[in-house]
């Protein structure tokens, strides 16, 4: 196996976006999961400027669910001084697959990224190590509350990866150090690609590389933040850690908050929103355009782009209210509650 001699400061990346996100369902329904804003600002742009800080310019996203939303939001990439190449996938490929399918793209080392985390790190430590160790790949990683969901990743005192196991049933838990969704590689990994179109990295691809060169698979610290968003537990912390620890606005300049508003906790407020006399916001999360009805109380919900809440309504804790949902006046919407894109909800 080729070892890597020199370092090639022309690092490509890609990151995977080709999720369904199923676990946001109905936020998601129209609008795509990279698309959901974390403090207002959408996930899959704040990952292009997280890698565009580091001199990273080329980049693939693979597309799946609604790919038109995505290349819209995001053009060729140039408003972010980048360049993007998309890549369509009518069937999903994995992870591996998706990368797979455009290896021509990468000619050289190159950054895997998983779409769906928040990611706030710095790459270079990570980029050094792989350029020191030789390694033909390079898994960052982190320390995990709940090994059974991630891949784990046990290593030697010096950082080879000695085994690799994809979310093993609780009584197999062997470490707390879980793969990051952040891979630094050489376009040899492509030789352990199976012949089938879809792979995965931690189910088919590592392990093989594993198998034939038990030294040319490496792990370093991520040293750095990192949360999966594709929960709503977990999309609603991002927003909180945006604001709370990264010093993220929680309010957009062009939103309207009326004299006797009461924010309450932790909210986001997107552009655009109108949050009118009377009414109640706490921990909630609002994307562009919504509005809030006089003296309505919306509690620990997530409402999506132009969402209209009527006076006097009241929305229940932990809420799921997709793009152009509308409650009427006067509502009572239990604890819970999922309204579909456009959906009235019974008075």
């Amino acid at each position: 196996m080729r070892r890597l001699s020199t370092y090639n400061l022309t690092v490509k990346a890609m990151i995977l976006s080709a999720g369904k996100g199923t676990r946001l369902r109905p936020l998601t329904a129209s609008t795509p999961k990279p698309l959901a804003p974390i403090a207002n600002v959408p996930l899959l742009v704040r990952t292009v400027r997280r890698l565009r800080s580091q001199n990273l310019r080329e980049i693939a996203i693979n597309l799946h669910h609604l790919p038109g939303a995505i290349r819209t939001a995001l053009g060729n990439g140039a408003a972010l001084d980048v360049s993007l190449r998309f890549s369509d996938e009518p069937t999903l490929l994995g992870t591996a697959g998706g990368v797979g399918k455009l290896r021509a793209f990468f000619d050289s080392t190159f950054v895997v990224l998983y779409g769906d985390n928040y990611y706030e790190f710095d790459l270079a430590p990570i980029l050094r190590h792989h350029r020191e160790s030789g390694a033909l790949g390079t898994i960052a990683t982190f320390a995990t509350p709940n090994p059974t969901a991630c891949g784990l990743v046990e290593t030697d005192a010096e950082g080879r990866v000695t085994r690799f196991v994809e979310k093993p049933p609780a009584d197999k838990v062997f470490t707390d150090q879980a793969n990051a969704g952040v891979y630094v590689l050489e376009p040899q990994v492509f030789e352990f690609l199976p012949d089938t179109d879809e792979s995965d990295f931690g189910h088919d691809v590592f392990p093989k590389i594993l198998e034939a060169f038990p030294d040319s698979l490496w792990a370093t610290p991520l040293n750095g933040y990192l949360r999966d968003t594709g929960t709503p537990e977990n999309y609603r912390q991002a927003n909180w850690d945006a604001v709370t620890l990264h010093g993220e606005k929680a309010v957009s300049e062009t939103a309207r908050i009326e004299p006797g508003a009461t924010l309450s906790g932790h909210n986001v407020v997107g552009a655009r929103c109108a949050i009118e006399i009377g009414a109640i916001l706490s921990e909630s999360i609002l994307w562009d355009g919504v509005t809030v009805g006089r003296g309505a109380i919306v509690q620990g919900a997530i409402l999506g782009h132009g969402v209209t809440i009527g006076a006097g309504a009241v929305v229940g804790e932990g809420s799921l209210l997709a793009d152009g949902a509308r409650v009427p006046d006067g509502a009572r919407i239990p604890p819970g509650t999922r309204l579909e894109p456009g959906q009235v909800a019974s008075a």
